[in-house]
């Protein structure tokens, strides 16, 4: 399943192929410069930077296991995993028909609310079932929405605003997969960005609950949501 070779090469030597394959020289969240500082995201097999780290392990070792490339002492599987995967790999997979989000799409989202979609669980299970040797899942399934964060000493109140609807005059196609829109290629809105978008980009297993909206019922979501 994994290159047996790993365990015998230097440490060092394991860290630099890491840095060097396509996309690892900059955070993946953010594109800064890490090469000096590298952290790494275990559950994506991404290079990130340190601030970014930060955020991550608010996400829970469940979302995201951090560590840092350089610091810690990863283990052999560890790297490997690193070495399958890669920053360029987890776009590509993103950017694929079957997810369709872009890296403008992406880095367009809040950072906590990238990887509590449907995509980013469905890679990190697919990444999961590489190194257990199991059969690959291929569906999305719902994700449960981050927890809304409360101000100290303060009751919640959500921060969030309200999103800007895109109007069916304006939108002739999909604002994500760019598919035309017709008799049979329907317009729905999703409740938390407000991007017009078409029922394969707002599949049923993306629809929840949006408290801080009002929704209490589970409702559209488009797929990067």
């Amino acid at each position: 399943m994994f290159d047996d070779r790993v365990a015998t090469r230097p440490r060092s030597q394991a860290v630099e192929e890491v840095l060097e394959l396509a996309g690892n020289s900059e955070c993946f969240d953010c594109e800064a410069d890490c090469t000096a500082d590298a952290w790494v995201s275990l559950s994506h097999a991404t290079v990130i930077c340190i601030g970014c780290a930060g955020m991550h392990r608010s996400f829970g070792v469940h979302v995201s296991y951090v560590r840092s490339l350089k610091l810690d002492r990863l283990q052999d599987d560890e790297i490997q995993v690193l070495l399958t995967g890669g920053n360029a790999a987890f776009q590509a997979f993103l950017e694929d028909p079957a997810q369709n989000v872009s890296r403008r799409v992406w880095l367009a989202l809040p950072l906590e609310v990238r990887y509590h979609t449907p995509a980013a669980d469905l890679y990190r299970r697919q990444l999961k079932a590489l190194t257990e040797g199991a059969d690959c899942p291929r569906d999305l399934r719902p994700v449960r929405p981050p927890v809304p964060r409360k101000s100290a000493g303060a009751s919640f109140t959500s921060n969030r605003s309200n999103p800007v609807w895109t109007a069916d005059k304006d939108a002739s196609r999909c604002q994500l997969c760019r598919a035309s829109f017709w008799f049979l290629v329907r317009r729905h809105h999703c409740r938390r960005c407000g991007r017009c978008v078409c029922s394969d980009c707002s599949p049923p297993e993306c629809r929840r609950p949006l408290p801080e909206l009002g929704y209490t019922e589970p409702c559209r979501h488009c797929k990067v949501c």
